[in-house]
């Protein structure tokens, strides 16, 4: 598999866990309502994957 493939791949697994952890409580997976720590934490996580997947493709270009 190409690295552009690769990073797109990670790029799509952080846009998924950002809106996992943006709509938690809409979705029913938010343990209260409200923005959490545990949301907080999942977005954190989602920008960064998301950072690095940009970071491999514009490297791989």
């Amino acid at each position: 598999m190409a690295t552009k493939q690769i990073a797109g791949i990670i790029v799509i697994i952080g846009v998924g866990l950002l809106a996992a952890s943006l709509l938690a409580d809409v979705i029913g997976i938010g343990d209260d309502p409200g923005f959490g720590k545990q949301q907080t934490m999942g977005t954190i996580a989602a920008v960064v994957i998301m950072v690095l997947g940009l970071g491999v493709a514009k490297k791989a270009a």
